[in-house]
């Protein structure tokens, strides 16, 4: 497995862990009324679940698992594959930060990233998938 693959599912476990905490301490709020501040947790609950668990696995598995290149067995350019898990990460940090913080400015910066991440993953595995089509 490639080590890109291997780093976006790390991270992918590390934010599940996160996002479970976040959602049991909601839960318990929900049975045992603690503090209010706990639904402020909501936002940066989805956004760890969601970018951070299930968005982030799934790019790490298929970037190992799409096709390689036909001509030369690689998967592309190594230097772009590892912006995809830097920019994804900043972009989740970005907005649970601007979440927990209320920095609604900072919502579109984040947004940005993520998009980026994508964009990149889709840029790099585009040839490698229409090499398959010919």
């Amino acid at each position: 497995m490639p080590l890109v693959s291997r780093i976006l599912i790390k991270a992918s476990f590390v934010y599940l862990a996160v996002g479970l905490i976040l959602g049991v301490l909601m839960l318990i709020n929900k049975a045992v009324f603690i503090s209010p501040v706990f639904w402020f947790l909501i936002p940066a609950h989805i956004e760890v679940m969601i970018f951070g668990w299930i968005i982030q696995f799934t790019l790490g598995v298929a970037y190992w698992i799409l096709p390689r290149y036909l001509e030369d067995k690689g998967r592309g350019s190594k230097p772009m594959a590892y912006l995809i898990p830097i920019f994804l990460n900043i972009g989740i940090v970005t907005m649970v930060s601007s979440d927990l913080l209320n920095w609604n400015g900072m919502k579109l910066t984040g947004r940005l990233f993520e998009l980026m991440a994508v964009l990149t993953f889709v840029i790099l595995h585009w040839k490698r998938v229409v090499t398959y089509n010919k």
